[in-house]
């Protein structure tokens, strides 16, 4: 899981909203929204995470 830190995500229902993965460790994942307004989000499990966010493809490749 250390590997989704800052990786940029966005959530899967409306409404949509761009953030990235701020802190990631075994009991919690928080993620900070940019997009349409700047919030932070706990998550408690890897489960509601998956649950409400995707990951988004790099463009730059």
């Amino acid at each position: 899981m250390d590997d989704w830190l800052n990786k940029p995500v966005k959530t899967i229902d409306r409404p949509k909203k761009r953030c990235i993965v701020e802190y990631v460790d075994a009991q919690y994942i928080v993620v900070y929204f940019t997009i349409p307004r700047k919030e932070r989000v706990i998550f408690s499990s890897k489960e509601s995470f998956l649950n409400k966010i995707e990951f988004m493809e790099d463009r730059t490749t």
